[in-house]
Protein backbone atom coordinates (compact mmCIF):
# COMPACT_ATOMS: atom_id res chain seq x y z
CA UNK A 1 0.00 0.00 0.00
CA UNK A 2 2.92 2.34 0.73
CA UNK A 3 4.19 1.81 -2.80
CA UNK A 4 0.73 2.61 -4.19
CA UNK A 5 0.59 5.83 -2.13
CA UNK A 6 4.03 6.87 -3.38
CA UNK A 7 2.95 6.10 -6.95
CA UNK A 8 -0.17 8.24 -6.44
CA UNK A 9 1.89 11.13 -5.07
CA UNK A 10 4.36 10.93 -7.96
CA UNK A 11 1.50 10.81 -10.46
CA UNK A 12 -0.17 13.84 -8.85
CA UNK A 13 3.12 15.74 -9.09
CA UNK A 14 3.55 14.78 -12.75
CA UNK A 15 -0.06 15.76 -13.48
CA UNK A 16 0.48 19.16 -11.82
CA UNK A 17 3.58 19.75 -13.95
CA UNK A 18 1.62 18.66 -17.05
CA UNK A 19 -1.19 21.12 -16.31
CA UNK A 20 1.28 23.94 -15.67
CA UNK A 21 3.14 23.20 -18.90
CA UNK A 22 -0.13 22.96 -20.85
CA UNK A 23 -0.94 26.52 -19.86
CA UNK A 24 2.60 27.81 -20.29
CA UNK A 25 3.38 29.46 -23.59
CA UNK A 26 6.65 31.33 -23.01
CA UNK A 27 5.21 34.26 -25.02
CA UNK A 28 6.31 37.83 -24.36
CA UNK A 29 2.74 39.04 -23.91
CA UNK A 30 -0.60 38.28 -22.32
CA UNK A 31 -4.15 39.01 -23.46
CA UNK A 32 -6.09 40.32 -20.45
CA UNK A 33 -9.03 41.40 -22.62
CA UNK A 34 -10.42 41.37 -26.13
CA UNK A 35 -13.70 42.83 -27.38
CA UNK A 36 -15.64 42.01 -30.50
CA UNK A 37 -18.48 44.29 -31.58
CA UNK A 38 -20.48 43.67 -34.76
CA UNK A 39 -23.43 45.60 -36.12
CA UNK A 40 -25.25 43.74 -38.92
CA UNK A 41 -27.20 45.71 -41.54
CA UNK A 42 -30.16 44.68 -43.67
CA UNK A 43 -28.08 44.54 -46.85
CA UNK A 44 -25.86 41.74 -45.53
CA UNK A 45 -23.03 44.06 -44.56
CA UNK A 46 -21.61 44.39 -41.06
CA UNK A 47 -19.44 46.92 -39.26
CA UNK A 48 -16.96 45.24 -36.92
CA UNK A 49 -14.67 46.62 -34.26
CA UNK A 50 -12.16 44.37 -32.51
CA UNK A 51 -10.25 45.83 -29.60
CA UNK A 52 -7.24 43.88 -28.42
CA UNK A 53 -5.45 44.61 -25.15
CA UNK A 54 -1.87 43.33 -25.12
CA UNK A 55 0.02 43.22 -21.83
CA UNK A 56 3.75 43.05 -22.54
CA UNK A 57 5.94 40.97 -20.23
CA UNK A 58 9.31 41.26 -21.99
CA UNK A 59 11.06 43.76 -24.28
CA UNK A 60 9.22 43.89 -27.60
CA UNK A 61 9.22 45.42 -31.07
CA UNK A 62 5.72 44.91 -32.49
CA UNK A 63 2.26 43.44 -32.16
CA UNK A 64 0.39 41.60 -34.91
CA UNK A 65 -3.16 41.05 -36.08
CA UNK A 66 -4.45 38.77 -38.84
CA UNK A 67 -7.81 37.60 -40.16
CA UNK A 68 -8.99 35.52 -43.11
CA UNK A 69 -12.55 35.40 -44.49
CA UNK A 70 -14.04 33.00 -47.03
CA UNK A 71 -15.34 34.22 -50.39
CA UNK A 72 -17.71 35.83 -51.22
CA UNK A 73 -17.14 37.82 -48.01
CA UNK A 74 -15.03 40.92 -48.55
CA UNK A 75 -13.18 43.21 -46.15
CA UNK A 76 -13.65 46.94 -46.71
CA UNK A 77 -12.32 50.11 -45.01
CA UNK A 78 -9.85 48.40 -42.68
CA UNK A 79 -8.52 50.86 -40.07
CA UNK A 80 -6.24 50.67 -37.05
CA UNK A 81 -6.52 52.96 -34.01
CA UNK A 82 -3.82 52.88 -31.31
CA UNK A 83 -5.80 53.57 -28.13
CA UNK A 84 -2.96 53.03 -25.66
CA UNK A 85 0.73 52.32 -25.85
CA UNK A 86 4.08 53.79 -26.89
CA UNK A 87 4.59 55.74 -30.14
CA UNK A 88 4.51 53.73 -33.37
CA UNK A 89 8.08 54.59 -34.39
CA UNK A 90 8.40 51.92 -37.09
CA UNK A 91 4.98 52.38 -38.66
CA UNK A 92 2.31 49.91 -39.71
CA UNK A 93 3.08 47.30 -42.35
CA UNK A 94 1.00 44.64 -44.09
CA UNK A 95 2.24 41.15 -44.88
CA UNK A 96 -1.08 40.58 -46.68
CA UNK A 97 -3.95 42.86 -47.57
CA UNK A 98 -6.61 41.49 -49.92
CA UNK A 99 -10.38 41.45 -50.12
CA UNK A 100 -10.47 38.36 -47.91
CA UNK A 101 -7.32 38.50 -45.79
CA UNK A 102 -5.47 40.97 -43.60
CA UNK A 103 -2.11 40.37 -41.89
CA UNK A 104 -0.60 43.44 -40.28
CA UNK A 105 2.27 44.36 -38.00
CA UNK A 106 2.43 47.47 -35.80
CA UNK A 107 6.11 48.27 -35.20
CA UNK A 108 6.81 50.30 -32.06
CA UNK A 109 10.62 50.24 -32.39
CA UNK A 110 12.48 52.07 -35.13
CA UNK A 111 13.73 48.81 -36.62
CA UNK A 112 13.51 45.06 -36.12
CA UNK A 113 16.87 45.18 -34.33
CA UNK A 114 15.66 47.57 -31.62
CA UNK A 115 13.53 46.52 -28.64
CA UNK A 116 11.21 48.61 -26.47
CA UNK A 117 11.93 48.06 -22.76
CA UNK A 118 8.95 46.93 -20.70
CA UNK A 119 7.73 49.17 -17.90
CA UNK A 120 5.42 48.03 -15.11
CA UNK A 121 2.02 47.04 -16.46
CA UNK A 122 2.96 47.89 -20.07
CA UNK A 123 -0.37 47.90 -21.95
CA UNK A 124 -0.93 48.23 -25.67
CA UNK A 125 -4.53 48.65 -26.72
CA UNK A 126 -5.45 48.60 -30.40
CA UNK A 127 -8.82 48.84 -32.17
CA UNK A 128 -9.19 47.13 -35.54
CA UNK A 129 -12.19 48.40 -37.50
CA UNK A 130 -13.53 47.12 -40.79
CA UNK A 131 -16.67 46.43 -42.79
CA UNK A 132 -17.53 42.99 -44.18
CA UNK A 133 -19.68 42.51 -47.26
CA UNK A 134 -21.87 39.41 -47.62
CA UNK A 135 -21.39 38.41 -43.99
CA UNK A 136 -24.88 36.88 -43.83
CA UNK A 137 -25.48 33.43 -45.29
CA UNK A 138 -28.87 32.58 -46.78
CA UNK A 139 -29.99 28.97 -46.69
CA UNK A 140 -33.15 27.53 -48.24
CA UNK A 141 -35.48 28.67 -45.43
CA UNK A 142 -33.34 30.76 -43.08
CA UNK A 143 -30.53 33.30 -42.88
CA UNK A 144 -27.63 33.08 -40.46
CA UNK A 145 -24.68 34.99 -39.13
CA UNK A 146 -22.01 32.40 -38.52
CA UNK A 147 -18.89 34.22 -37.39
CA UNK A 148 -15.80 33.63 -35.29
CA UNK A 149 -15.10 36.25 -32.66
CA UNK A 150 -11.54 34.98 -32.34
CA UNK A 151 -9.77 32.40 -34.43
CA UNK A 152 -7.10 29.81 -33.92
CA UNK A 153 -3.42 30.70 -34.01
CA UNK A 154 -3.07 32.89 -30.90
CA UNK A 155 -0.31 31.44 -28.70
CA UNK A 156 -1.64 32.69 -25.34
CA UNK A 157 -4.98 32.35 -23.63
CA UNK A 158 -7.47 35.22 -23.65
CA UNK A 159 -8.57 36.00 -20.11
CA UNK A 160 -11.76 37.90 -21.04
CA UNK A 161 -13.60 38.20 -24.36
CA UNK A 162 -16.56 40.57 -24.48
CA UNK A 163 -18.86 40.22 -27.48
CA UNK A 164 -21.65 42.53 -28.65
CA UNK A 165 -23.88 41.63 -31.61
CA UNK A 166 -26.72 43.73 -33.01
CA UNK A 167 -29.19 43.07 -35.84
CA UNK A 168 -31.90 45.04 -37.62
CA UNK A 169 -35.17 44.94 -35.69
CA UNK A 170 -37.05 43.33 -38.58
CA UNK A 171 -34.81 40.23 -38.49
CA UNK A 172 -36.73 38.88 -35.53
CA UNK A 173 -35.37 36.72 -32.74
CA UNK A 174 -32.58 34.29 -33.69
CA UNK A 175 -31.66 30.83 -32.50
CA UNK A 176 -28.25 31.24 -30.89
CA UNK A 177 -25.47 28.65 -30.67
CA UNK A 178 -21.89 29.02 -29.49
CA UNK A 179 -18.86 26.79 -30.01
CA UNK A 180 -16.75 25.16 -28.75
CA UNK A 181 -18.44 23.52 -25.80
CA UNK A 182 -16.82 24.04 -22.40
CA UNK A 183 -16.03 27.74 -22.56
CA UNK A 184 -16.61 29.80 -19.43
CA UNK A 185 -19.53 31.74 -20.87
CA UNK A 186 -22.47 33.85 -19.82
CA UNK A 187 -25.04 36.08 -21.51
CA UNK A 188 -24.47 39.49 -20.02
CA UNK A 189 -27.43 41.19 -21.61
CA UNK A 190 -30.08 40.40 -24.20
CA UNK A 191 -32.30 43.32 -25.16
CA UNK A 192 -34.38 43.45 -28.31
CA UNK A 193 -31.94 43.17 -31.20
CA UNK A 194 -28.75 43.62 -29.08
CA UNK A 195 -26.90 40.65 -27.61
CA UNK A 196 -23.95 40.74 -25.22
CA UNK A 197 -21.82 37.82 -24.11
CA UNK A 198 -18.77 37.30 -21.97
CA UNK A 199 -16.24 34.48 -22.34
CA UNK A 200 -13.41 33.84 -19.88
CA UNK A 201 -10.11 31.96 -19.98
CA UNK A 202 -10.17 30.98 -23.64
CA UNK A 203 -7.33 28.49 -24.15
CA UNK A 204 -4.47 29.30 -26.46
CA UNK A 205 -4.97 28.29 -30.10
CA UNK A 206 -8.73 28.01 -29.60
CA UNK A 207 -11.47 29.70 -31.62
CA UNK A 208 -14.78 31.10 -30.34
CA UNK A 209 -17.69 31.33 -32.74
CA UNK A 210 -21.35 32.23 -32.64
CA UNK A 211 -24.17 31.11 -34.90
CA UNK A 212 -27.30 33.31 -35.06
CA UNK A 213 -30.05 31.66 -37.11
CA UNK A 214 -33.15 33.59 -38.29
CA UNK A 215 -35.88 31.16 -39.45
CA UNK A 216 -37.79 32.27 -42.56
CA UNK A 217 -35.56 35.30 -43.19
CA UNK A 218 -34.50 35.81 -46.84
CA UNK A 219 -33.66 38.50 -49.40
CA UNK A 220 -31.24 40.31 -47.10
CA UNK A 221 -29.08 41.57 -49.94
CA UNK A 222 -26.21 39.16 -49.31
CA UNK A 223 -24.49 37.33 -52.15
CA UNK A 224 -23.55 34.40 -49.92
CA UNK A 225 -26.01 31.56 -50.57
CA UNK A 226 -26.18 27.95 -49.37
CA UNK A 227 -29.59 26.97 -50.77
CA UNK A 228 -28.98 23.27 -50.21
CA UNK A 229 -28.83 23.89 -46.44
CA UNK A 230 -32.13 23.91 -44.54
CA UNK A 231 -33.07 25.10 -41.08
CA UNK A 232 -33.61 21.47 -40.12
CA UNK A 233 -30.06 20.66 -41.25
CA UNK A 234 -28.67 23.34 -38.97
CA UNK A 235 -30.76 22.18 -36.00
CA UNK A 236 -29.73 18.60 -36.65
CA UNK A 237 -26.05 19.60 -36.82
CA UNK A 238 -26.27 21.47 -33.53
CA UNK A 239 -28.23 18.66 -31.86
CA UNK A 240 -25.68 16.11 -33.08
CA UNK A 241 -22.85 18.27 -31.74
CA UNK A 242 -24.54 18.51 -28.34
CA UNK A 243 -25.14 14.76 -28.23
CA UNK A 244 -21.58 13.99 -29.17
CA UNK A 245 -20.24 16.38 -26.54
CA UNK A 246 -22.51 14.76 -23.95
CA UNK A 247 -21.40 11.28 -24.99
CA UNK A 248 -17.72 12.26 -24.93
CA UNK A 249 -17.89 13.81 -21.47
CA UNK A 250 -20.37 11.44 -19.83
CA UNK A 251 -18.66 8.45 -21.42
CA UNK A 252 -15.28 9.57 -20.11
CA UNK A 253 -16.63 10.13 -16.60
CA UNK A 254 -18.32 6.72 -16.71
CA UNK A 255 -15.07 5.17 -17.91
CA UNK A 256 -13.14 6.70 -15.00
CA UNK A 257 -15.71 5.39 -12.54
CA UNK A 258 -15.60 1.91 -14.06
CA UNK A 259 -11.79 1.80 -13.84
CA UNK A 260 -12.16 2.82 -10.19
CA UNK A 261 -15.11 0.61 -9.24
CA UNK A 262 -14.31 -2.64 -11.06
CA UNK A 263 -11.07 -3.20 -9.07
CA UNK A 264 -13.06 -2.54 -5.90
CA UNK A 265 -15.52 -5.21 -7.01
CA UNK A 266 -12.62 -7.59 -7.74
CA UNK A 267 -11.20 -6.92 -4.29
CA UNK A 268 -14.52 -7.63 -2.59
CA UNK A 269 -15.01 -10.87 -4.51
CA UNK A 270 -11.47 -12.25 -4.68
CA UNK A 271 -9.27 -10.25 -2.33
CA UNK A 272 -10.85 -10.41 1.11
CA UNK A 273 -9.67 -13.20 3.40
CA UNK A 274 -11.76 -15.13 5.82
CA UNK A 275 -10.96 -14.33 9.48
CA UNK A 276 -8.44 -16.62 11.22
CA UNK A 277 -7.98 -17.58 14.88
CA UNK A 278 -4.79 -15.67 15.56
CA UNK A 279 -4.57 -12.59 17.78
CA UNK A 280 -1.02 -12.50 19.18
CA UNK A 281 0.51 -9.04 19.48
CA UNK A 282 4.03 -10.17 18.58
CA UNK A 283 6.28 -13.22 18.21
CA UNK A 284 9.45 -13.48 20.34
CA UNK A 285 10.82 -16.63 18.74
CA UNK A 286 11.21 -17.69 15.12
CA UNK A 287 7.67 -18.62 14.06
CA UNK A 288 8.89 -21.34 11.67
CA UNK A 289 12.17 -23.06 10.78
CA UNK A 290 11.92 -22.31 7.07
CA UNK A 291 14.87 -21.09 5.03
CA UNK A 292 15.13 -17.28 5.12
CA UNK A 293 14.86 -17.02 1.33
CA UNK A 294 11.54 -18.88 1.45
CA UNK A 295 10.31 -16.50 4.17
CA UNK A 296 11.36 -13.58 2.00
CA UNK A 297 9.40 -15.00 -0.92
CA UNK A 298 6.23 -15.43 1.15
CA UNK A 299 6.33 -12.39 3.45
CA UNK A 300 8.44 -9.73 1.75
CA UNK A 301 7.53 -10.26 -1.90
CA UNK A 302 4.07 -11.79 -1.22
CA UNK A 303 4.52 -15.25 -2.73
CA UNK A 304 6.60 -13.95 -5.63
CA UNK A 305 10.22 -14.44 -6.61
CA UNK A 306 12.46 -13.73 -3.60
CA UNK A 307 14.05 -10.29 -3.59
CA UNK A 308 17.65 -9.18 -3.28
CA UNK A 309 17.50 -9.28 0.54
CA UNK A 310 16.97 -13.03 0.23
CA UNK A 311 20.43 -13.42 -1.36
CA UNK A 312 22.18 -11.77 1.59
CA UNK A 313 20.03 -13.68 4.09
CA UNK A 314 20.83 -16.99 2.39
CA UNK A 315 24.57 -16.21 2.48
CA UNK A 316 24.38 -15.31 6.20
CA UNK A 317 22.42 -18.48 6.93
CA UNK A 318 25.03 -20.51 5.04
CA UNK A 319 27.75 -18.88 7.14
CA UNK A 320 25.87 -19.86 10.29
CA UNK A 321 25.53 -23.46 9.07
CA UNK A 322 29.19 -23.69 8.05
CA UNK A 323 28.58 -24.02 4.30
CA UNK A 324 30.25 -20.66 3.67
CA UNK A 325 33.08 -18.85 5.42
CA UNK A 326 33.70 -15.11 5.23
CA UNK A 327 37.20 -14.02 4.23
CA UNK A 328 38.70 -11.13 6.23
CA UNK A 329 41.70 -8.87 5.72
CA UNK A 330 44.13 -7.82 8.44
CA UNK A 331 41.68 -5.18 9.73
CA UNK A 332 38.89 -7.73 10.16
CA UNK A 333 37.01 -6.30 7.17
CA UNK A 334 35.05 -8.79 5.09
CA UNK A 335 36.59 -8.94 1.61
CA UNK A 336 34.95 -12.06 0.23
CA UNK A 337 33.79 -15.56 0.98
CA UNK A 338 34.88 -19.16 0.61
CA UNK A 339 32.39 -21.93 -0.20
CA UNK A 340 33.06 -24.91 2.04
CA UNK A 341 30.14 -27.13 0.99
CA UNK A 342 29.38 -26.58 -2.72
CA UNK A 343 26.82 -29.40 -2.75
CA UNK A 344 24.52 -27.97 -0.08
CA UNK A 345 20.82 -27.37 -0.66
CA UNK A 346 21.84 -23.95 -2.00
CA UNK A 347 24.04 -25.33 -4.76
CA UNK A 348 22.46 -23.18 -7.50
CA UNK A 349 23.08 -20.01 -5.48
CA UNK A 350 26.66 -21.05 -4.74
CA UNK A 351 27.26 -21.82 -8.43
CA UNK A 352 26.31 -18.23 -9.24
CA UNK A 353 29.03 -16.90 -6.93
CA UNK A 354 31.58 -19.48 -8.08
CA UNK A 355 31.63 -17.77 -11.49
CA UNK A 356 33.95 -15.25 -9.81
CA UNK A 357 35.97 -17.78 -7.76
CA UNK A 358 39.77 -17.58 -7.84
CA UNK A 359 41.87 -20.08 -5.90
CA UNK A 360 38.84 -21.04 -3.82
CA UNK A 361 38.06 -17.43 -2.80
CA UNK A 362 35.24 -15.24 -4.10
CA UNK A 363 36.58 -11.71 -3.66
CA UNK A 364 33.79 -9.10 -3.57
CA UNK A 365 35.90 -6.59 -5.52
CA UNK A 366 36.29 -9.17 -8.30
CA UNK A 367 32.56 -9.90 -8.13
CA UNK A 368 31.62 -6.24 -8.66
CA UNK A 369 34.21 -5.88 -11.41
CA UNK A 370 33.09 -9.10 -13.08
CA UNK A 371 29.44 -8.04 -12.98
CA UNK A 372 30.33 -5.18 -15.33
CA UNK A 373 31.23 -7.82 -17.91
CA UNK A 374 28.26 -8.67 -20.11
CA UNK A 375 28.87 -12.43 -20.34
CA UNK A 376 29.62 -12.91 -16.65
CA UNK A 377 26.66 -10.74 -15.66
CA UNK A 378 24.36 -12.84 -17.84
CA UNK A 379 25.72 -16.10 -16.39
CA UNK A 380 25.39 -14.81 -12.82
CA UNK A 381 21.86 -13.52 -13.45
CA UNK A 382 20.85 -16.82 -15.03
CA UNK A 383 21.98 -18.82 -12.00
CA UNK A 384 20.48 -16.38 -9.49
CA UNK A 385 17.15 -16.35 -11.30
CA UNK A 386 17.19 -20.17 -11.48
CA UNK A 387 17.68 -20.26 -7.70
CA UNK A 388 14.92 -17.70 -7.16
CA UNK A 389 12.59 -19.74 -9.38
CA UNK A 390 13.30 -22.85 -7.30
CA UNK A 391 12.32 -20.98 -4.13
CA UNK A 392 9.17 -19.61 -5.78
CA UNK A 393 8.22 -23.14 -6.88
CA UNK A 394 8.48 -24.37 -3.26
CA UNK A 395 6.30 -21.48 -2.13
CA UNK A 396 3.69 -22.14 -4.82
CA UNK A 397 3.43 -25.76 -3.71
CA UNK A 398 2.23 -24.58 -0.31
CA UNK A 399 -0.72 -22.76 -1.92
CA UNK A 400 -0.63 -19.97 0.63
CA UNK A 401 -2.02 -17.36 -1.75
CA UNK A 402 -4.72 -17.46 -4.42
CA UNK A 403 -3.55 -14.69 -6.75
CA UNK A 404 -6.35 -14.97 -9.33
CA UNK A 405 -7.84 -11.64 -8.21
CA UNK A 406 -4.46 -9.93 -8.45
CA UNK A 407 -3.94 -11.20 -12.01
CA UNK A 408 -7.39 -10.02 -13.07
CA UNK A 409 -7.08 -6.62 -11.36
CA UNK A 410 -3.58 -5.89 -12.66
CA UNK A 411 -4.42 -7.04 -16.19
CA UNK A 412 -7.54 -4.88 -16.13
CA UNK A 413 -5.50 -1.90 -14.86
CA UNK A 414 -2.82 -2.32 -17.54
CA UNK A 415 -5.30 -2.56 -20.43
CA UNK A 416 -8.17 -0.32 -19.34
CA UNK A 417 -6.34 1.88 -16.84
CA UNK A 418 -3.18 2.66 -18.79
CA UNK A 419 -3.02 1.48 -22.41
CA UNK A 420 -6.49 2.52 -23.62
CA UNK A 421 -6.43 5.96 -21.88
CA UNK A 422 -2.97 6.75 -23.27
CA UNK A 423 -3.98 5.67 -26.78
CA UNK A 424 -7.12 7.82 -26.42
CA UNK A 425 -5.02 10.87 -25.51
CA UNK A 426 -2.76 10.33 -28.53
CA UNK A 427 -5.78 9.90 -30.81
CA UNK A 428 -7.61 12.94 -29.45
CA UNK A 429 -4.60 15.19 -29.90
CA UNK A 430 -3.83 13.93 -33.38
CA UNK A 431 -7.29 13.55 -34.89
CA UNK A 432 -9.49 16.17 -33.29
CA UNK A 433 -12.47 17.87 -34.93
CA UNK A 434 -13.28 21.60 -34.84
CA UNK A 435 -15.48 22.42 -31.88
CA UNK A 436 -14.07 19.60 -29.73
CA UNK A 437 -10.90 21.34 -28.58
CA UNK A 438 -12.05 21.91 -25.00
CA UNK A 439 -13.99 18.62 -24.92
CA UNK A 440 -10.76 16.87 -25.88
CA UNK A 441 -8.93 18.71 -23.10
CA UNK A 442 -11.50 17.54 -20.55
CA UNK A 443 -11.47 14.00 -21.90
CA UNK A 444 -7.65 13.95 -21.98
CA UNK A 445 -7.55 15.14 -18.37
CA UNK A 446 -10.00 12.40 -17.37
CA UNK A 447 -7.93 9.83 -19.25
CA UNK A 448 -4.80 11.04 -17.44
CA UNK A 449 -6.69 10.63 -14.18
CA UNK A 450 -7.69 7.13 -15.29
CA UNK A 451 -4.05 6.32 -16.03
CA UNK A 452 -3.18 7.48 -12.52
CA UNK A 453 -5.78 5.13 -11.07
CA UNK A 454 -4.42 2.31 -13.22
CA UNK A 455 -0.83 2.97 -12.12
CA UNK A 456 -1.85 3.03 -8.45
CA UNK A 457 -3.63 -0.32 -8.88
CA UNK A 458 -0.59 -1.79 -10.64
CA UNK A 459 1.65 -0.54 -7.82
CA UNK A 460 -0.51 -2.11 -5.11
CA UNK A 461 0.88 -5.08 -3.25
CA UNK A 462 0.13 -8.48 -4.64
CA UNK A 463 -2.00 -9.48 -1.64
CA UNK A 464 -4.45 -6.57 -2.00
CA UNK A 465 -6.45 -8.38 -4.69
CA UNK A 466 -5.25 -11.87 -3.79
CA UNK A 467 -6.65 -14.08 -1.04
CA UNK A 468 -4.53 -15.84 1.59
CA UNK A 469 -5.46 -19.32 2.68
CA UNK A 470 -6.05 -19.66 6.42
CA UNK A 471 -2.67 -21.36 6.83
CA UNK A 472 -0.94 -18.80 4.62
CA UNK A 473 -2.47 -15.83 6.45
CA UNK A 474 -1.37 -17.14 9.84
CA UNK A 475 2.11 -17.79 8.42
CA UNK A 476 2.27 -14.21 7.12
CA UNK A 477 0.89 -12.62 10.30
CA UNK A 478 3.27 -14.54 12.57
CA UNK A 479 6.29 -13.40 10.61
CA UNK A 480 5.02 -9.79 10.56
CA UNK A 481 4.58 -9.93 14.33
CA UNK A 482 8.11 -11.30 14.65
CA UNK A 483 9.25 -8.35 12.53
CA UNK A 484 7.39 -6.02 14.90
CA UNK A 485 9.18 -7.59 17.86
CA UNK A 486 12.61 -7.14 16.25
CA UNK A 487 11.91 -3.51 15.43
CA UNK A 488 10.69 -2.58 18.91
CA UNK A 489 13.73 -2.01 21.13
CA UNK A 490 11.60 -1.78 24.25
CA UNK A 491 10.34 -5.32 23.59
CA UNK A 492 13.83 -6.59 22.80
CA UNK A 493 15.29 -5.08 25.94
CA UNK A 494 12.41 -6.45 28.06
CA UNK A 495 12.63 -9.92 26.55
CA UNK A 496 16.29 -10.38 25.46
CA UNK A 497 17.21 -13.72 23.91
CA UNK A 498 18.42 -16.38 26.32
CA UNK A 499 21.49 -17.03 24.21
CA UNK A 500 23.65 -14.69 22.14
CA UNK A 501 23.64 -17.35 19.43
CA UNK A 502 19.98 -16.58 18.80
CA UNK A 503 21.10 -13.17 17.54
CA UNK A 504 22.44 -14.92 14.46
CA UNK A 505 18.91 -16.05 13.64
CA UNK A 506 17.55 -12.60 14.47
CA UNK A 507 19.96 -10.93 12.06
CA UNK A 508 19.44 -13.54 9.32
CA UNK A 509 15.67 -13.21 9.39
CA UNK A 510 15.82 -9.44 9.89
CA UNK A 511 17.81 -9.39 6.65
CA UNK A 512 15.22 -11.47 4.84
CA UNK A 513 12.48 -9.13 6.15
CA UNK A 514 14.42 -6.04 5.05
CA UNK A 515 15.05 -4.59 8.54
CA UNK A 516 18.66 -5.67 9.14
CA UNK A 517 19.97 -2.16 9.88
CA UNK A 518 17.39 -1.55 12.64
CA UNK A 519 18.02 -4.91 14.30
CA UNK A 520 21.80 -4.50 14.22
CA UNK A 521 21.43 -1.08 15.86
CA UNK A 522 19.21 -2.63 18.56
CA UNK A 523 21.76 -5.39 19.07
CA UNK A 524 24.54 -2.85 19.61
CA UNK A 525 22.45 -1.04 22.20
CA UNK A 526 21.95 -4.25 24.18
CA UNK A 527 25.47 -5.63 23.73
CA UNK A 528 28.16 -2.98 23.15
CA UNK A 529 30.77 -5.68 22.55
CA UNK A 530 30.35 -7.83 19.42
CA UNK A 531 29.25 -11.42 20.10
CA UNK A 532 31.56 -14.22 19.06
CA UNK A 533 28.95 -15.82 16.83
CA UNK A 534 29.86 -15.63 13.11
CA UNK A 535 26.83 -13.76 11.78
CA UNK A 536 26.36 -11.31 14.65
CA UNK A 537 30.09 -10.55 14.76
CA UNK A 538 30.08 -9.85 11.03
CA UNK A 539 27.05 -7.59 11.38
CA UNK A 540 28.77 -5.65 14.18
CA UNK A 541 32.02 -5.07 12.35
CA UNK A 542 30.85 -4.99 8.72
CA UNK A 543 27.15 -4.05 8.61
CA UNK A 544 27.47 -2.77 5.03
CA UNK A 545 28.33 -6.27 3.82
CA UNK A 546 24.62 -7.16 3.89
CA UNK A 547 23.76 -4.33 1.52
CA UNK A 548 26.77 -5.16 -0.66
CA UNK A 549 25.73 -8.79 -1.17
CA UNK A 550 22.13 -7.72 -1.77
CA UNK A 551 23.25 -5.38 -4.56
CA UNK A 552 24.96 -7.99 -6.77
CA UNK A 553 21.82 -9.06 -8.66
CA UNK A 554 20.85 -5.44 -9.34
CA UNK A 555 24.32 -4.67 -10.72
CA UNK A 556 24.14 -7.69 -13.02
CA UNK A 557 20.65 -6.78 -14.20
CA UNK A 558 21.79 -3.22 -14.92
CA UNK A 559 24.71 -4.47 -17.02
CA UNK A 560 22.49 -6.81 -19.05
CA UNK A 561 19.80 -4.15 -19.46
CA UNK A 562 22.19 -1.44 -20.64
CA UNK A 563 23.63 -3.78 -23.26
CA UNK A 564 20.14 -4.61 -24.54
CA UNK A 565 19.30 -0.93 -24.91
CA UNK A 566 22.47 -0.32 -26.88
CA UNK A 567 21.41 -2.84 -29.57
CA UNK A 568 18.34 -1.73 -30.49
CA UNK A 569 -15.44 21.22 -41.73
CA UNK A 570 -16.71 23.55 -44.39
CA UNK A 571 -17.63 27.22 -43.93
CA UNK A 572 -21.18 28.06 -43.08
CA UNK A 573 -22.50 24.68 -41.92
CA UNK A 574 -20.40 22.43 -39.67
CA UNK A 575 -19.08 23.17 -36.19
CA UNK A 576 -16.01 25.37 -36.47
CA UNK A 577 -17.23 26.65 -39.84
CA UNK A 578 -17.81 30.19 -38.64
CA UNK A 579 -16.16 32.81 -40.86
CA UNK A 580 -13.15 34.84 -39.86
CA UNK A 581 -11.64 34.76 -36.42
CA UNK A 582 -8.62 36.96 -35.82
CA UNK A 583 -5.31 35.82 -34.43
CA UNK A 584 -2.94 38.13 -32.63
CA UNK A 585 0.64 38.04 -31.49
CA UNK A 586 3.73 40.03 -30.56
CA UNK A 587 7.45 39.90 -31.05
Amino acid sequence: MKRAVITGIIFAAVLSVFLIMANYSGAIFELPERTYSIEVHENGYADITETVTYKMKKPFRYVTYAIDLPAPMKIRNFKIDILQGPPVLGGISYDKKTENSISTKILFSRSMEDYIPVTDNQIIKVAFKYTVENILIEGSDFTQLFIKYVGRGTVVRTKVLNVQVSFPLNFGEPLIYHHPWGLQFKSKEIASNLYKFEFRNIPKDCFVEGRFVFPGLSQTGTDYFMKNLTLKDVKDLEALYSRRVFLYVSGSITYVLLVLLIPIFIYRKLGRENPVAYDAEYERELPYKDLPELVNSVVKTICSLPGDDAIAAAVLDSVKKGDIQFVEDGNHQITGLRILNPNSNRKTLFDAFRIFETDGVIDFKNVKKGLKNQRKAQDFLKKINQWRTEIKKNVDERKYLDSKGNVIAKTFAIIFGVIIPLLSIVFLNRYYEPGFEIVNSYVSLLMILTSGIGLVIIAMRKDVFSRWSSEGLIYYLRWKNFEKFLRDFSLLSTYPPQSLAIWDDYIIYATTLGIAREVIDNLKKLYPEPPATPVARTAYINPVIIHEISSFRTIAASTVSSSSRGSGGSHGSGIGGGAGGSRVGAG
